[in-house]
């Protein structure tokens, strides 16, 4: 497709970004406008103030629609793992004789999927994988196979009804959108992974400032989605309470730091005029690394773990202490034609990727 234009609307536990990017040949984003507001956030998988998120909402999208030519039909929002659920189900088809399986035998392993709905919308529905009556192998495509009988397992996103109350339809509307669409963070970043992990299966582990969700992948879809309440922006409120320090202090000794390397005695880290000794911080930094890959331990993970959402990153050597306490191998997510490592840009560009190819 050549010069879509995709507006996208995503939100964290600290900021809101809205984006509308033109898309041209190969699926390189061209941003036209990229408004960004911090709000109240979220802690504890609670808004921290409803009604200053909303409003928030409401002036990036009016102002993210300012000198664009053309405003797109669609706002596609992009929801918080922690306001999402997976489910997954199990249809199956038996035929009398051997049979190529089409399109119309797919569709109806589909009509025989019933997601529960109750109190909730399914924002994104995905065909994990294939069974066939002469195999035991998982298939991650069927289409055009003769079987005398084929099984579907297939997982769906949902998130609450109520989510809807936070988003002002007509506020969305006078910007120029026709209407807005939900879709799922986890299902737009699992495509910053190859292809080959995922059909192999893997984990998706998302970073947020006061969170972090652990998402289960198989090919294009998710089998499970979890998530705790632990992330560095609890770090950084330890450091400012312990160290008696302000919050960009803390932050900037946060970057200093080197957890896992071992330092003099006398070295100190020096952040707006006040020091802390080096070996000191390194301990109670390396300490509360430790509590949060213990935590993420007690999650079901494949062997390989990606990770996005950037908020570890800034903390030297943190993916090798969870790595070696976990046991696994993690990577951090990149953009898949850049190659760049930069939150929320990347998982900006997953989105509107995600949404040009229908993923979503």
């Amino acid at each position: 497709m050549k010069n879509d234009l995709i507006a996208v609307l995503y939100f964290d536990d600290t900021q809101v970004v809205g984006r509308i990017a033109r898309v041209n040949y190969g699926q390189n984003l061209t941003p036209l406008t990229t408004v960004r507001k911090e709000y109240t956030g979220i802690m504890d998988s609670q808004f921290n103030d409803r009604n200053d998120f909303t409003n928030t909402v409401n002036a990036v999208v009016t102002e993210m629609v300012e000198g664009v030519n053309r405003v797109p039909a669609t706002l596609y929002v992009g929801v918080a793992n922690q306001f999402c659920q997976v489910q997954t189900q199990c249809s199956s088809l038996s035929f009398d004789r051997m049979t190529k399986i089409n399109r119309q035998h797919l569709q109806q392993l589909w009509n025989e999927t019933q997601f529960d709905t109750t109190n909730s919308e399914i924002i994104h529905q995905q065909a994990l994988y294939y069974k066939l009556a002469e195999y035991d192998e998982v298939l991650i495509d069927v289409l055009g196979t003769a079987t005398k009988g084929v099984e579907m397992v297939s997982s769906a996103l949902a998130v609450n009804q109520e989510f809807h109350y936070l988003f002002d339809l007509n506020t969305i509307q006078n910007a120029g959108f026709m209407d807005y669409k939900f879709v799922s963070i986890a299902a737009c970043e699992l495509f910053m992974i190859p292809e080959k992990v995922r059909d192999a299966g893997c984990t998706l582990v998302r970073c947020d400032f006061f969170s972090t969700s652990v998402a289960n992948i198989l090919g294009d879809g998710l089998t499970q989605l979890s998530h705790f309440d632990l992330g560095s922006g609890y770090l950084v409120g330890e450091i400012v309470d312990c160290f008696n320090v302000d919050y960009d202090t803390a932050m900037q000794l946060l970057a200093q730091c080197t957890p896992t390397y071992e330092v003099l005695v006398e070295e100190k880290y020096t952040a707006n005029g006040i020091q802390i000794p080096a070996s000191i911080f390194n301990k109670f930094v390396m300490d509360r690394l430790n509590e949060f890959a213990a935590r993420l331990n007690n999650f079901e993970t494949a062997r390989v773990i990606y990770f996005s959402g950037g908020n570890f990153d800034q903390i030297y050597g943190a993916r090798n202490v969870f790595a070696n306490i976990c046991e696994r191998t993690m990577v951090e997510c990149q953009d898949i034609l850049t190659g760049e490592v930069a939150y929320p840009e990347n998982t900006l560009n997953a989105m509107i990727r995600c949404v040009l190819n229908h993923h979503c």
